[in-house]
């Protein structure tokens, strides 16, 4: 049996995008996924830099802008996995994950068309990384949503739940890297498992 270094490893260097799913068919339904999950971010973020760092506390904004970070740093590390993906929407449309469209655009900016380079231990660390940070992104906020109300921050996982499954279910079968993509690789197992 393959452990987990070996399958990353035999995934980077044997599997390709899916060209069939290129250009990506499903925008109006992944916008229509999409915009009001990143709309509750956008909330979310612009409720925490409204509020203190602790009650009683003096730092204005740090947990709206460390919200902020959480987010960008998903897009930067996501962008490194982008290009070493070979993900052909690189620089066009891109149905992203949590809406991370600006991976996107980083890896354009920072890789162009030719991809990065593939040493499994970078592609993992940055894989991490940016699971890291989506985790602080769904975990972070869950203090001061819940000071405002225990149901609002049940309602702001919920959110998450939901809309990872619809994305799973609906969005990563019909994606070019779905068999290289983290996420595209946890779905297929899941739905393996199910059949």
């Amino acid at each position: 049996m393959m452990d987990t270094r070996e399958v990353i490893q035999v995934v980077m260097e044997t599997a390709k995008p899916d060209m069939s799913c290129y250009p990506f068919r499903r925008k109006k339904l992944y916008l229509a996924i999409v915009i009001p999950y990143v709309t509750v971010l956008a909330a979310v973020f612009f409720y925490l830099l409204a509020r203190k760092s602790a009650p009683g506390a003096g730092k204005r904004y740090f947990p709206g802008l460390t919200f902020l970070s959480f987010y960008l740093g998903i897009c930067y590390f996501q962008a490194y996995c982008c290009a070493c993906q070979e993900c052909p929407y690189i620089g066009e449309f891109c149905p992203a994950l949590a809406g991370i469209y600006p991976a996107n655009t980083l890896a354009r900016m920072e890789y162009g068309k030719k991809g990065a380079v593939k040493p499994e231990e970078a592609f993992k660390a940055n894989a991490t990384a940016a699971a890291f940070c989506w985790g602080g992104m769904v975990l972070f906020p869950l203090p001061w949503l819940a000071r405002r109300s225990a149901r609002l921050a049940a309602a702001y996982v919920l959110l998450h739940a939901v809309y990872y499954l619809a994305h799973g279910l609906i969005l990563c079968p019909v994606c070019a890297i779905r068999d290289t993509c983290p996420g595209g690789m946890l779905q297929s197992m899941v739905l393996k498992r199910k059949g």
